[in-house]
């Protein structure tokens, strides 16, 4: 985890294998790995690990395994594929959000999956509403490194660097 939240993915690939030859069932270790190779630019090989932790999912997580593999698919122009995942995903963010609007971590979620979208004036208003109630620095940084994971696959979405931008000046403002 500390290799791939500092950059260096091929260096977590061994700890993630590792982990998932101990527990080959250890979905949250799949997703990571698959998040890796995300980021590596490996897409059949992420693809293949976010189909498996989502076959392993309870629910828990799976909002967040099918908005990664949504950005799969739209690396690989599987454009179809993709607006049915990001779809439920919204969906199932959307239902948390409603629960408890003030869950940061979901709230910072569903923008960034409506982001994906392209549902832009949704995403600006979910950055804007969780800084506008408070949202923890700490919830902010994630969301920051979220975006700038996007903009590693997609570097040219100028809706992504405006976001980062918004919830980047909003820390220094703080």
């Amino acid at each position: 985890e500390t290799y791939l939240l500092m950059e260096r993915y091929t260096e977590a690939l061994p700890d993630f294998d590792r982990v998932i030859e101990l527990d080959p069932n250890y979905q949250w270790a799949i997703a990571r790995r698959g998040e890796t190779y995300l980021m590596l630019k490996q897409y059949n090989i992420a693809l293949a690990n976010f189909n498996r932790a989502i076959e392993l999912d309870s629910d828990s997580n799976s909002d967040w395994y099918l908005y990664n593999r949504t950005l799969v698919y739209l690396a690989l122009n599987l454009l179809e594929n993709a607006r049915t995942d990001i779809e439920i995903a919204i969906q199932l963010a959307n239902n948390k959000y409603e629960e408890n609007s003030q869950n940061w971590c979901n709230t910072f979620n569903l923008a960034l999956y409506c982001l994906t979208a392209q549902y832009t004036s949704n995403a600006e208003d979910l950055y804007r509403y969780a800084l506008s109630q408070g949202a923890s620095s700490e919830s902010v940084r994630a969301a920051i490194q979220d975006l700038k994971d996007f903009l590693t696959i997609f570097p040219d979405n100028v809706q992504a660097q405006s976001m980062r931008q918004l919830l980047q000046s909003a820390l220094t403002t703080t």
